[in-house]
């Protein structure tokens, strides 16, 4: 579905940045200018744009750049060798409104464990803590241990990060914890989970969804009933190939168009898969929910947070001489697990593959009948619905 109610904004949004080359820039690509586009059907026409598209994109930075009418403030780089360009602080990436609907405030002391290093996810949470007035202590990615001794320590009342590292966390403090609330993301929360930990450490949880690229998405209200919506996109649920908007409750891809005036990014095709709900939330905002993330339209995969990308695979591979395949499955705690069969021994392949893709392998694997790298998601992401 498309959420045409909203689609009026998409049309003025359009029209007044008609001039933007970045706008021009994804337009013509699909043969098209703003003054073709008067209403769905017309905007339909215009090629959805991919993560590997702004990849490729980004590879001549000099000339990416140019595409957009100031300098950005930040550049980063996510998995895959992806620039990510901030330009706008706080009304670009948006998630102090994901904190503020999870009850985070000026009083809060905030440990923020997502990396400051390259990747954006730490500014995020970061300019999102400062915009409401909260107390911020940039932990980044260090071991739970380190993490907990420094909530201890500071008697941080408010955690940011994965669902893992928060359980990692919160079984070092024992009764030393003052967390009251977690904001979660990159990670998918059971009901079990979030009543598990509730219960047993007394901590309210809160999950969002979002990308490097355009930032919050939709995050959970204090009913918990689904993820709403951002107002500042515009979210299509497509199929796979984008040709058809999917019912309610089906599988599809989630597309955006980001109506943001310094870095205007139209039909972006997150390649998440999701379902999506027509139903009213006691909390009064918009009824049209998304119920979470289910897989990925790609062979690419997120892990722990972090993507590993097909053609970032296929580089990898080649780089150290091996042909690869990578399983990616999650225990019975839910803990995703990484196992990587190879056709040949490589010394210390460990710590190559943390280099590149940032998370640790479980096993690896020496298999010689391996015939062409694949990367094999086996985790069950229904089972939970």
């Amino acid at each position: 579905m498309a959420f045409l109610k909203q689609f009026s904004k998409v049309l003025s949004f359009l029209k007044k940045n008609s001039e933007h080359p970045f706008i021009q820039y994804q337009l013509e690509r699909s043969g098209l200018s703003v003054s073709d586009i008067k209403d769905y059907d017309d905007f339909k026409k215009i090629k959805v744009i991919s993560r590997k598209d702004l990849a490729d994109l980004s590879k001549n930075l000099e000339d990416y750049l140019k595409l957009f009418e100031v300098c950005p403030q930040k550049i980063f780089e996510s998995p895959g060798n992806i620039f990510n360009l901030l330009f706008d602080k706080y009304y670009q990436y948006r998630f102090y409104k994901a904190l503020e609907i999870s009850s985070f405030s000026a009083c809060d002391v905030v440990i923020n464990t997502f990396a400051y290093h390259l990747t954006p996810a730490g500014e995020m949470f970061e300019e999102a803590s400062e915009k409401i007035g909260a107390t911020v202590v940039p932990v980044g990615p260090v071991s739970s241990e380190k993490c907990a001794d420094l909530v201890a320590r500071t008697k941080a009342t408010a955690f940011i990060g994965t669902k893992s590292f928060l359980k990692k966390v919160l079984d070092h403090l024992g009764s030393r914890n003052s967390l009251i609330k977690a904001y979660l993301i990159a990670e998918k929360v059971t009901e079990a989970e979030r009543t598990e930990l509730t219960e047993k450490y007394n901590i309210e949880i809160y999950q969002g969804y979002g990308t490097a690229e355009v930032g919050l998405i939709a995050t959970e209200c204090e009913y918990k009933n689904g993820m709403h919506i951002d107002d500042e996109l515009f979210v299509e649920f497509l199929s796979v190939d984008h040709t058809e908007i999917i019912k309610e409750k089906e599988l599809g891809e989630v597309v955006v168009t980001l109506l943001n005036e310094k870095f205007p990014l139209i039909r972006y095709g997150t390649g998440d898969l999701s379902q999506y709900v027509l139903k009213e939330c006691k909390c009064e905002r918009d009824s049209i929910r998304i119920l979470g993330i289910f897989g990925r339209t790609d062979s690419s995969v997120k892990v722990k947070g972090v993507f590993i990308h097909k053609w970032q695979f296929d580089q990898f591979c080649k780089e150290n001489s091996i042909v690869g395949r990578l399983f990616v499955n999650s225990d019975y705690d839910n803990f995703d697990y990484l196992i990587l069969k190879i056709s040949n021994n490589v010394e210390n392949i460990h710590e190559k593959f943390k280099d590149v893709f940032k998370v640790s392998l479980k096993e690896v694997v020496i298999d010689e009948g391996i015939k062409e790298n694949e990367i094999v998601d086996k985790r069950n992401y229904i089972k939970n619905l």
